[in-house]
Formats: structure tokens, C-alpha cells, sequence
């Protein structure tokens, strides 16, 4: 069997089309990376504060507490 310039041609095409095709699906995949670690940043945030306030209203809440039970 004989290889033809024209076979390497087309393997060559359908090589370059699924490369565009796998670099588009890999542009997919980081633009959802970006999305999904955005959102995880955005949800430790909140789990921060949240444990933050509970702390500082804990401590207010002490010290009104005694601050009451010395008058």
C-alpha cells in the first residue's frame, strides 16, 4: 500500500480539527476551573466571618453577662 501525499494531507486536517477541538474543550475546562475555585474562595469567606461573628457576639455576650452580674 502506497501513501499518498494527499492521505498525509487529510490525516493532517482531521489532526488539526481535533486539536482545535481539544483546545476548545480545554478553554471550557479552566474557564469552569475559574468559575468553581471563585466560588469555593466565596464560600470560605463566608465560613470565616461567620465564625468570626459568632466569636465577637459570644464574647459581648460575656461580658454584658458579667457586666450585669456586678451591678
Amino acid at each position: 500500500m502506497t501513501i499518498t501525499a494527499r492521505d498525509i494531507y487529510a490525516e493532517l486536517r482531521m489532526l488539526s480539527a481535533e486539536v482545535q477541538r481539544i483546545g476548545q474543550t480545554m478553554d471550557s475546562n479552566a474557564r469552569r476551573l475559574d468559575d468553581h475555585e471563585s466560588r469555593i474562595r466565596g464560600v470560605e469567606r463566608w465560613k470565616y466571618a461567620i465564625s468570626a461573628s459568632v466569636v465577637t457576639s459570644t464574647a459581648s455576650a460575656i461580658v454584658a453577662l458579667v457586666q450585669m452580674t456586678h451591678k
